[in-house]
């Protein structure tokens, strides 16, 4: 899936509202992997929604006239004082913070994608083997960097999964991987993590939808931070 088919798809939006069908599920969240702006789509949206919750169960949206004093229900009565003040209050929160707080910094984040910029990288192109030193990255924490990744085809799997697992053992996210993408070096684009340590990539594959995952193979590498130097007076 390109950006111009999730556009006119409407993805980003059903993908909200749990909409999409699995085939074009599985495609959009590849496609949302590499894609700036559908990432930012989908964040501000679902942070549009979360905020809409939160100032939906506030005191003032939750105001009622007693049942004894309503009116016949229609659509003109949402026009009602009674209605309408606690609508629009709500209404002006949620457009407040969007404008003031969420808009802003995505937008901050929008410009800082679409930056060039040399990022920390270990490229790992071949599984490695016991007793061999893994690839090292040097960078900061929470700063992004590469892992390009080689995954040698075998028939038998229809599609793949790409997990982080920390120095703790927990996997830190996954990512699907279709048969066709692995054709090429994979440029992951790995989130930014706080703790320095051991990491390992594990490729897992899968013979069928639904069916059991199985290792394919483990891609160590070392993160270290750099230490800062405080200059001399």
């Amino acid at each position: 899936m390109d950006h111009s088919e999730a556009s006119r798809l409407m993805a980003s939006e059903k993908y909200l509202l749990d909409e999409l069908p699995p085939d074009a599920l599985e495609a959009f969240e590849e496609h949302l992997f590499g894609c700036p702006e559908c990432a930012l789509d989908v964040r501000a949206g679902s942070l549009f929604l979360e905020q809409g919750k939160i100032a939906l169960a506030s005191p003032a949206a939750a105001g009622r006239v007693p049942a004894e004093v309503r009116e016949p229900s229609g659509w003109f009565a949402w026009w009602r004082p009674a209605f309408a003040i606690p609508a629009m209050a709500v209404l002006l929160l949620v457009i407040g913070y969007q404008n003031l707080v969420t808009y802003p910094a995505l937008k901050g984040a929008s410009a800082e994608n679409r930056s060039p910029s040399i990022l920390p990288a270990a490229s790992l192109v071949s599984a490695v083997t016991r007793g061999s030193n893994p690839s090292t990255i040097a960078g900061r924490p929470g700063e992004s960097f590469l892992l390009p990744l080689d995954i040698p085809p075998q028939k038998v799997f229809q599609s793949y999964v790409v997990e982080l697992h920390n120095p703790a053992g927990g996997v830190d996210w996954s990512l699907p991987v279709s048969a066709e993408a692995i054709k090429n070096t994979l440029p992951i684009r790995a989130p930014g993590v706080d703790k320095a340590g051991r990491y390992e990539l594990v490729v897992l594959g899968l013979t069928a939808p639904g069916g059991k995952l199985s290792e394919v193979g483990r891609y160590p590498f070392e993160l270290q931070f750099a230490t800062a130097v405080n200059p001399q007076p």
